[in-house]
């Protein structure tokens, strides 16, 4: 029992880590796929965590369940946050490559 709660709570700063991570790297990163990709194989891993602790019918610690109920709503909200931002700013960047693919184009015609 005590290892599925030592494993979540590991799991549970592993996420926070990674998202920050994640928000920090700029868009050419290409470390971010793997950032992304242990980010998404972790949130599994704590999915599968605490499905095995809600299956154990012993196991009766509301408050703990409360604040992973918590938890993870502030990761979706840190989730969506910073896909948000990733988008902006890949769309902030194909916007910027548009503009100097024209003025290639006008200065060739030149």
């Amino acid at each position: 029992m005590n290892s599925f709660i030592s494993d979540i709570e590991s799991i549970n700063s592993k996420l926070m880590l990674l998202l920050s991570n994640i928000q920090k790297s700029s868009p050419e990163d290409e470390s971010v796929d793997k950032l992304v990709s242990d980010l998404q194989v972790s949130v599994e891993t704590r999915q599968a965590l605490l499905q095995g602790l809600l299956a154990d019918k012993q196991y009766a610690d509301r408050e703990f369940l409360e604040q992973q109920f918590d938890f993870t709503q502030t990761l979706i909200k840190q989730s969506n946050k910073v896909m948000h931002e990733r988008q902006a700013l890949l769309q902030k960047g194909n916007s910027n490559k548009r503009q100097i693919n024209i003025y290639k184009s006008i200065d060739s015609n030149r």
